[in-house]
Order: C-alpha cells, then structure tokens, then sequence
C-alpha cells in the first residue's frame, strides 16, 4: 500500500487503453475473411501494385525497428513493451493480406528497386550494422524521454501510413480493395490509439521530451523503414500518393502539430518536397 507521504501518483500514459485486452483481441491472418480472388478477373492499376509492394514493405519491416526500439529505455517500460509483441504480430498480418493482393494477379511487371553502386551498398551494410550500437548508446543518454520519441514516430507513421492505404484504394477505385483496405485501417486504427494517447501524455509532462522528440522527429526518415528501401521506391510512395493531393499531406502535418511541442514541423510536406524531383 502507498503511503501517501509519497506524493501523488505518477500519471500512467495511455492510462485508458488496456493492453491486456489488446493482445486477448488481437487480429491475425485475414485470409479467411477476405476475397482475394477477385483481382483474377479485375485486376488492379499497375501503379496500384508498386504502391502496394511499398506498403507491405513499410508494414513487414517491424522487427528491424523493433531491434533499434528494444535496446533503448522502451524496453523497461512492461506495458510498451507487451503492446509492440501485439503490434508487430498485426503488422505481419496486415502485411500478408497485401501480399495475397498481389499474389493474386501472378507474375506482374513492376519496375525493379535501382540498385545502389557497390561502394553505397557497403557503406548501408556498416551503417545498419553499427546504428542499433550508436543509436543504443544515444538513447540511453536521453534516457526514459527516448520513450516519447518511439510514441512520437509510432503516431506519425500510422497517420502518414493509414493515409497512404486510403490514398492507394482512391487512386485505383477498386471497390474489393477498397473494403480489404477500410479493414486493415481499422486494424490501424487501434494501434494508433494507443500511440497517440502514449505520445501525448509523455509530451505534455516532460519539456525536456517536447525537446527531444522535436529533435528527433526533425532528422526521422518517413515512413518509418524507408531507409531500408531503395530510394526510388520512397520518391515513388510520395510523389504518385502525395504530390497532387496537397490536402492530405497538410491534414498530417496539421496532425503532428498538435502533439505538444511539435508545431510547425512540416514533416510530410517536406518529405514530399524532397522526392517531387527524384526518379521514380
């Protein structure tokens, strides 16, 4: 039993979303539930399927973030922790639904990611060998705050990648992926919730968070996992979703704007600007 001469609680973030209830509930494989077969005979815009194989990438690429996320102070927070095993699990799922899209039109000619030359190759290949050991050791200099930060991102990438799935089901207008996407936002959707409350909390008690995650968000790659992917296919991801649909794009900076701390970043937009020049 507390002793009340301890002071106050400490508020709990997130306090209202059950992460018990989160992993009793979770989704797994879709494949039962949705008709696939359909692009057989209506199969979808050859565009379409690029943007798609973007997205499975961005939504299959959890457990090299979660390597960067786990060697940080996240780790000591048990209710954090116990939602990314729940998140990542979904975000398989999510991502295996996409895959059977495209599986189900066969062979397709998508344009192949430009390879990098040898010398860029090898320097990525020492960069992600030593950035979970640098980027240990930075975080936990920050210390609990880097928390925020991960909170921060997470909330980000889901509205910047919720937004990318409707945007792909819009430009197409395929009623099937349409209803197989409006099934895997809602999917998202409670994924954000916990993200957002998490950010949200963490950034109104802690100026020194505000200032940290305003750092850090201002050097992030979006979405989150880009850096994996050839730069090709990230200038194609923003300039065929994004470039000519400038509401959307300041919807989400418009969202990020209200995390405490964070206005006026203009994250999404310059990301837009950034690869409207680029070759996709």
């Amino acid at each position: 039993m507390r002793n009340p001469s301890d002071g106050p609680e400490e508020a709990v973030p997130a306090q209202g979303f059950s992460v018990r209830d989160y992993a009793r509930t979770a989704v797994g494989s879709h494949r039962s539930t949705m008709d696939f077969s359909v692009f057989a005979d209506t199969p979808l815009k050859p565009e379409t399927l690029r943007a798609l194989r973007y997205a499975i990438a961005m939504e299959s690429g959890t457990m090299g973030h979660l390597r960067n996320v786990l060697v940080t102070a996240t780790h000591k927070d048990a209710r954090v922790t116990a939602f990314l095993g729940t998140w990542a699990f979904e975000k398989f799922w999510i991502s295996d639904a996409l895959q059977q899209v495209l599986d189900a039109h066969g062979p397709v000619d998508l344009p192949v990611p430009r390879k990098r030359n040898v010398l860029v190759r090898f320097a990525n290949e020492v960069r992600d060998r030593v950035r979970p050991i640098a980027g240990s050791i930075r975080a936990n200099r920050v210390g609990e705050d880097m928390i925020a930060v991960h909170m921060a991102e997470g909330t980000i990438d889901e509205w910047l990648t919720q937004a990318a799935l409707k945007r792909i089901a819009e430009l197409d207008g395929s009623p099937a992926l349409s209803a197989i996407i409006d099934t895997l936002v809602d999917v998202k959707a409670r994924q954000l919730t916990f993200f957002e409350a998490q950010a949200r909390d963490r950034l109104s008690a802690s100026g020194t968070a505000r200032t940290v995650v305003q750092g850090q968000l201002r050097q992030a790659v979006w979405p989150i996992g880009a850096g994996a992917e050839a730069a090709s296919e990230t200038a194609f991801f923003f300039t065929y979703l994004f470039a000519d649909d400038r509401a959307a794009v300041a919807a989400i900076d418009a969202k990020i704007s209200t995390l405490p701390g964070q206005e006026g970043l203009s994250l999404i937009s310059r990301a837009v600007s950034a690869h409207r020049g680029s070759r996709a």
